[in-house]
């Protein structure tokens, strides 16, 4: 029964984690035609929220350790409700900004306590297996939901669903288990906490693919709402196929993943997945029908999370401790942050095809970067490596 309520209040706090991230297109869609900001507007919004997001892990991770986990969890819920309303009553732009930077920190906060609940599991894998599952559905989900609330109550309606969301994790603060509280994050050593430039070649390029990655992902992720609608599609038709592509081939993607494991090798996994992603956001930019865009999200989808395992797991190899593991995570949180603000300025008028081209090249970068690191981790005499 404990482990049931610990794997609660991990999923509930990675929803929570997840505020800046599980309807963005939609939240970007509805501040460029709710609040009359420009697409290159809304995409730094949507930018400066990530950045708290990714700034709010560098600074807190290093503290999970130090202070009790509840409050963390207060600290998420307080910063997360608090920008959330305050954002339902404004509408400059100037003022946003400060309100999406503050849930970003809120959702760092968040996803501190998910990912130290996590890694201190007996099986970690199985954890984030389930919230990762979870993440995806809950996503999934509520972008179905997003545009029928968006017609009754506009933007305030989705704030004030995330912020009622988000204080339901304040009932599981009594299943959050306890840690030892020392002066040094738990794992951590003399060892450890060198200087970033001592971290080994074969680590800092594949840090380098994740950043790229999640650039491109960022950047397309930010803008694909205004791209399905751009290519005549309504709102609600818009929600229902990012919806159902996360829920659909999303979900299928990890399943596979899982299925399949190494029984293809590393290599070719990643050719599969980034091969994929780049076809798929040429598609949805060139397409400009509502059958292509219906189709590259669920080819997004599907290599996004059939990808992801694999990517993390060319970290894992060189560092089986998880401290590569957790530095791709700060990698991924700095793409998504920095996409959006490139994407913005790519923009040409109301032409998305920039957008498309630039999280193309990213793919193929971090593709180029892959394959290389796969064959290193097969010298590296791992018989199944690649």
């Amino acid at each position: 029964m404990s482990q049931i309520k610990t794997i609660t209040a991990m999923s509930a706090y990675a929803m929570a984690g997840n505020t800046p991230l599980v309807v963005q297109p939609m939240i970007v869609g509805a501040m460029v035609d709710l609040r009359g900001f420009t697409e290159r507007q809304a995409g730094i919004v949507a930018a400066v929220e990530l950045t708290g997001l990714t700034l709010g892990i560098l600074c807190l991770i290093g503290a999970i350790g130090r202070f009790r986990r509840s409050s963390f969890a207060l600290l998420a819920v307080t910063a997360i409700v608090a920008a959330n309303v305050a954002t339902c009553f404004v509408s400059h732009f100037q003022w946003v900004l400060p309100l999406r930077f503050l849930s970003g920190v809120g959702a760092a906060s968040a996803f501190c306590i998910s990912s130290s609940l996590a890694s201190s599991s007996p099986k970690p894998e199985h954890s984030f297996a389930i919230v990762n599952a979870i993440s995806i559905a809950y996503s999934g989900v509520l972008t179905l939901l997003s545009p029928f609330i968006l017609q009754a109550h506009g933007l305030p309606g989705i704030m004030l669903t995330l912020s009622f969301i988000t204080l339901l994790a304040l009932l599981v603060i009594p299943w959050i288990p306890p840690q030892v509280i020392s002066v040094r994050p738990s794992g951590v050593t003399e060892r450890t906490a060198k200087v970033p430039w001592s971290i080994p070649l074969p680590i800092f390029a594949l840090l380098a693919m994740m950043l790229l990655l999640y650039t491109g992902h960022g950047a397309i992720w930010a803008f694909q709402e205004r791209i399905g609608i751009a290519d005549g599609l309504t709102e609600h038709a818009v929600g229902k196929w990012i919806g159902m592509s996360m829920l659909l081939w999303g979900v299928g993607g990890s399943l596979l993943a899982r299925l399949l494991s190494l029984s293809l090798g590393r290599i070719v996994p990643q050719l599969i997945s980034l091969g994929a992603s780049c076809i798929a956001v040429l598609l949805l930019v060139f397409g400009s029908t509502p059958f292509a865009f219906a189709t590259s999200s669920g080819l997004i989808a599907l290599s996004w999370f059939y990808g992801l395992p694999y990517q993390m797991g060319l970290l894992a190899a060189h560092d089986p401790k998880g401290r590569a593991a957790l530095a791709g995570t700060m990698m991924s949180t700095a793409g998504m942050a920095a996409g959006p603000g490139i994407a913005a300025f790519l923009l040409v008028g109301h032409a998305h095809w920039p957008i498309g081209v630039f999280a193309g090249v990213c793919y193929l970068c971090a593709l180029a970067i892959a394959v290389p690191s796969a064959r290193g981790v097969a010298r590296m005499g791992n018989p199944h490596a690649a």
